[in-house]
């Protein structure tokens, strides 16, 4: 018969035989570093391969950050692009202002105004329209007639508004016209659509018209609908045939009209009040107290004249006996 209790190693003698184990070990330490060290370069290549799944999820969320990060940058640089070209075509104009002393006119491009950015999302397939669509509408603000440009010129109006999208009619589309002027001399044209994404063209101008090859075509401002100074084309050919009852100006848009990514829309100013120049309202007011000064010599002349007729005797009244022959005279 087995006992029902086997007696097993006592816990002195498993004691001695860890004390006994230790001893070994640290006596040994030194001797097995080569072994160690071989055993890690045996298991630093899995090592390695057991850390790439974290270091690639690492890289890859580094990665997608930077990639985002650098998209809201460029986007931002795109931006602010656009409202420094802007503000150096509104420079531009003002400086050609200021040369003609053209400042008293008000126009509306001297004052600040509201912009926006808006990104194009569709162009146009059809070769008979020329228009893309923006990723904004009436939900910011839109309406139509909107002036739009881009980093060197107008590139159309808005002609239809939904709430989140809008529809630009560009400058070359053949139902399109813009009022223009001739920057070197002041002439002032329509610029008309031809269809062609690279081309416009002045209608009905004169023969005698002063239009050269070269000339920058700038809004004019009239129709209240683009404000005064923006660029447009620059004229590309002018033809003046003894045929023909006008003369044929072709120009080139300024805006990059095949290749427009994000456009901005313009908000004029109406509410802003015009101030004329300290200079400008020098003259004036010079002119006002000449204008009074004189309105004071004439008032002083005009005093001694009075006195003069003031003091001639009182007229004896017509006696009845010589007004009653004149009067019968015209009644005969």
């Amino acid at each position: 018969m087995k006992p029902i209790f086997v007696r097993g190693v006592s816990s002195q003698f498993r004691l001695t035989l860890a004390i006994i184990l230790s001893v070994a070990l640290l006596m040994t330490n030194h001797r097995l570093d080569p072994i160690r060290q071989s055993l890690s370069s045996v298991l630093s290549p899995l090592q390695f391969l057991a850390n790439v799944p974290g270091m690639m999820l690492d890289w890859s969320a580094e990665a997608f950050a930077t990639r985002n990060m650098l998209e809201l940058q460029n986007k931002e640089l795109l931006r602010q692009q656009l409202v420094m070209s802007e503000r150096l075509q509104r420079f531009e104009h003002v400086r050609q202002e200021n040369e003609r002393l053209r400042a008293l006119l008000g126009s509306p491009v001297h004052m600040d105004s509201r912009k926006m950015v808006a990104e194009v999302m569709e162009v146009a397939s059809d070769p008979f329209r020329q228009f893309v669509v923006l990723n904004h509408g009436s939900q910011t603000g839109i309406y139509v007639g909107q002036p739009v440009v881009d980093a060197k010129g107008v590139v159309g109006q808005v002609i239809e508004v939904s709430e989140f999208t809008s529809r630009v009619l560009m400058v070359s589309d053949v139902t399109h016209g813009i009022p223009v002027r001739v920057t070197r001399n002041d002439v002032r044209a329509i610029a008309n659509g031809t269809g062609d994404i690279d081309q416009i063209e002045l209608r009905h101008v004169a023969k005698s018209t002063d239009i050269i090859v070269g000339d920058l075509l700038v809004t004019s401002g009239l129709g209240n609908r683009f404000p005064e100074g923006y660029p447009v084309a620059r004229v590309i050919s002018v033809s003046r045939d003894d045929g023909q009852s006008y003369a044929v100006i072709n120009a080139q848009p300024l805006a990059a009209l095949d290749r427009i990514r994000y456009v901005l829309l313009i908000w004029p100013d109406e509410t802003k009040p015009f101030t004329l120049p300290a200079d400008v309202q020098g003259l004036i007011q010079e002119a006002a107290n000449n204008a009074a000064a004189a309105s004071a010599t004439n008032a002083s002349e005009s005093i001694p004249n009075q006195a003069a007729d003031n003091a001639l005797p009182p007229q004896k009244p017509a006696s009845q006996e010589t007004t009653t022959p004149i009067i019968s005279e015209v009644n005969q």
